[in-house]
């Protein structure tokens, strides 16, 4: 064939593979626009990866650059994807990878088998199917650990040189299905809970208009009643609600810095009024050094309120000490260590511990009562919805059962720890603990 010929071939590669970039980045475009699927986007990009060494020429009759070549290539586009996305091989090594998916599996080196870092059977015979057999397969996965993650992970085939190897693209599905369950979980929870202060209220309404008519005494004693089943029923929607929104965020990790001292005292001083009104004293003793911890402040307070708002109601009103100690420590055993011992004697669990990855510099808060304590039996079991360790629903302090729930949440959107000791006939103490910037 005349060179004509050939630079004629090599010119019409050239415009072949500049038409995809541009259709590729259109598609891109489009996709992202209409909030479609990123499986379009990645399907084009591995349609490109395959017909690419067949389309490119070199004008000098050169043979095609080897594999690592075309590795080196492709690692731009990868690490220009949005999702986290990773490249196997036939023998299902990791090929190519971007920053994105480094982070989430919480791997560096490359070369590392793909059964390394993820223990799914259905994952990895998708891989292979890919690499080997050019089979293109859709998978739903849901990490093991404490943070609960939903993923649609997408395998195209792909080709560089005479290569054949799987791209994976991890969509993150942990909001829609997180939202699809608030739904679901607010709706079953609330017309569950709100089904007794209702028939409460149907009956004491059916008395007003009954007997209780003209007795101006039994009348105001039946609307006081009333009255507190509206309050609580006020309090269990807002706490449903509260609920509800720190689990649509639980997965995304807060991006500010909270100084826990601060926090303390901040928490301490809202709820000064209502311990003074128990008759409870409320002792606070921070750390000194100001520690900053990552994390959102208002969900923090929320927290710390939480517990000790529950320390007071379960404090005798008699001398009643509710106690408030800020700390710092080196390593998750330190941590836990510090914030969980009250008691030497007491009996103690750990109800949340950080993930991988939290940090090794802690802080703490350990809010402590002097009330009658816990018994161990109901330890475990202190932060499911609407567990309550006393269900007598006449006592006046009654709550909705969602608090420590909420804590726990939140402790885990931020990452920490959460852990409970407890003495019977001596009190109960509860600490959080997170890492520190």
């Amino acid at each position: 064939m005349s060179d004509y010929h050939n630079a004629r071939l090599a010119m019409a590669g050239t415009a072949i593979c500049a038409l995809a970039s541009l259709v590729l980045l259109a598609m891109h475009a489009l996709v992202l626009a209409a909030g479609a699927s990123v499986a379009a986007v990645f399907g084009a990009c591995a349609a490109w990866l395959w017909l690419r060494p067949a389309l490119e020429k070199r004008e000098d009759g050169a043979p095609q650059p080897g594999p690592q070549a075309q590795l080196r290539d492709l690692a731009p586009l990868l690490e220009a994807l949005p999702e986290p996305a990773l490249v196997v091989d036939r023998e299902g090594r990791i090929s190519g990878s971007n920053a994105v998916v480094r982070k989430q599996l919480e791997f560096e080196a490359s070369g590392l088998r793909l059964s390394a870092i993820l223990r799914h059977p259905e994952l990895l015979d998708a891989a292979q199917a890919a690499a080997e057999d050019g089979r293109g397969s859709t998978v739903e996965y849901q990490p093991a650990g404490s943070l609960e993650e939903h993923f649609r992970v997408y395998f195209s085939p792909l080709a560089w040189g005479g290569q054949t190897a799987a791209l994976m693209v991890f969509h993150d599905q942990t909001s829609r299905v997180a939202t699809e369950r608030m739904r679901s979980d607010f709706l079953a929870n609330a017309s569950h809970e709100l089904r007794t202060p209702i028939a409460s209220l149907s009956l004491l309404l059916e008395t007003l208009s009954g007997a209780a008519r003209e007795d101006a005494e039994a009348r105001d004693k039946f609307l006081g009643l009333m009255a507190i089943q509206v309050d609580r029923m006020r309090r269990l929607v807002d706490d449903l609600l509260a609920l509800s929104r720190i689990e649509l965020n639980e997965h995304v990790p807060p991006l500010g810095e909270v100084d826990l001292d601060a926090a303390a005292a901040e928490a301490v001083d809202a709820l000064a009024l209502v311990a003074r009104e128990r008759g409870v004293a409320l002792e606070l003793a921070v750390s000194g050094s100001n520690p900053m911890v990552k994390g959102e402040n208002f969900q923090v307070q929320q927290v710390l309120q939480n517990l000790i708002d529950n320390a007071i109601k379960y404090t005798p009103a008699a001398g009643g000490i509710v106690r408030i100690e800020c700390g710092i420590a080196e390593g998750r055993e330190q941590a836990l260590e510090r914030a969980g011992r009250r008691w030497p004697e007491a009996g103690r669990i750990a109800l949340l511990t950080p993930p991988p990855g939290a940090g090794d510099r802690f802080a703490f808060v350990r809010v402590s009562d002097n009330g009658r304590g816990i018994a161990r039996r109901h330890l475990p079991r202190l932060t499911e919805r609407f567990y309550r360790v006393d269900p007598d629903s006449r006592s006046e302090k009654i709550g909705t059962g969602l608090g420590l729930a909420i804590v726990k949440h939140i402790v885990n959107r931020h990452r920490g720890g959460f852990c409970v000791e407890s003495v019977v006939g001596q009190g109960a103490a509860f600490a959080i603990y997170l890492a520190r910037v």
